[in-house]
């Protein structure tokens, strides 16, 4: 492919001979005469500059180089439109003869359906969507157009996956939320007669778990990226564009707002709300409602700013005590002893 092809493809500006034959993208630590390089830090430029590679892709105020060039305005955005062009082909189309196929499920064309799958009685799964190996559609249950469900998947019955949406190894979507009724000691399991509903072009990661409703819907928006070993419990509705990084942890009924990140290993309790753009950052746990465009974090979740003069007090905390300890020892060293009045002897006493 050339350079000027890949322009066309990143939305980046041509610098050079576009003429340039590329057959990868490597770092800049191994690049060699027929790779491109993406160099996101300015600073590593003039280095980029006098390696092997074959091209740089730079963001718009990078210095200039001798090298031929991509300049792009998001070098990040770009660089990830370029590795798409050069991502492996897409698997052989068809149903394996080691998939279960339900009688009246709908297959749409170009479906790619992976040996073990099984898709069971009314799923619908739509054009062009890749079931891989050992993944199960429930009952009911629908795939949208484009979409890839990587091995190991569940996704229970009446769920709902959109147009484009991927979903990783060993996610289990629509499982029921943990909820009980304790009576007398015991724990009386209620019944999850809801659905999940992935809307499109969210991204899903490897051994997450979405909870069913227990009523009505737990909802995924359009766009939203969730990490690796999330947990999303039931009737939970996140917005659109979202992103929730690894390890992160939502009681049911909660609302998370479009645009909000939620960073690896936070929290939200049941039943509050993270507004539109806010940021609940690493570890946060969030017992009150986050208004929109906040930046939250400590445990319970506060203000950013005001949680690190928290913890900056924190720190100095053992050396105050080491003065105030001082300080006392002084103080007592200071003040006169004063001697105990002596007895009177009792009478007869020897």
């Amino acid at each position: 492919m050339t350079l000027a092809q890949l322009a066309v493809i990143a939305q980046a500006e041509l610098v050079g001979a576009g003429e340039v034959e590329i057959d990868g993208v490597s770092d800049l630590a191994h690049a060699h005469p027929h790779a491109l390089v993406m160099v996101a830090d300015p600073r590593q430029v003039p280095a980029a500059d006098v390696s092997a590679a074959a091209a740089l892709l730079v963001g718009t105020g990078a210095p200039p180089t001798q090298k031929p060039t991509l300049r792009a305005r998001n070098v990040r955005a770009a660089f990830a439109r370029v590795l798409a062009a050069f991502a492996p082909a897409r698997r052989v189309q068809g149903v394996h003869p080691a998939a279960v196929v339900a009688a009246d499920a709908q297959i749409g064309p170009g479906v790619t359906i992976g040996p073990c799958a099984v898709i069971e009685s009314q799923a619908v799964v739509g054009p062009g969507s890749q079931i891989l190996a050992g993944v199960t559609v429930g009952a009911r249950a629908r795939v949208g157009t484009d979409s890839t469900v990587y091995p190991g998947v569940s996704i229970y019955p009446d769920c709902v996956i959109g147009d484009r949406v991927i979903i990783h190894s060993g996610a289990i979507i629509g499982s029921d939320g943990f909820g009980y009724a304790t009576e007398d000691g015991i724990h009386v399991k209620i019944p999850h007669l809801g659905r999940v509903i992935i809307e499109d072009d969210v991204e899903i990661g490897a051994n997450t778990t979405i909870d069913r409703g227990t009523l009505g819907e737990t909802r995924i928006g359009r766009g939203t990226k969730i990490d690796n070993l999330v947990q999303i419990g039931h009737n939970v509705v996140i917005g659109e564009g979202a992103l929730l990084v690894a390890m992160v942890g939502i009681s049911g009924s909660v609302t998370i707002g479009s645009g909000a990140v939620l960073a690896g290993q936070a929290g939200v309790v049941d039943h509050k709300t993270v507004g539109a753009r806010a940021i609940v950052r690493a570890r946060a746990v969030v017992t009150k409602d986050v208004p929109d465009g906040a930046s939250v974090s400590g445990f319970p979740a506060q203000d950013h700013r005001q949680e690190l003069r928290v913890q900056a007090a924190l720190r100095r905390l053992p050396d105050v005590i080491t003065r105030l300890e001082a300080l006392e020892a002084r103080l007592a060293a200071s003040q006169p002893r004063v001697r105990s009045p002596r007895r009177p002897r009792r009478p007869g006493a020897s």
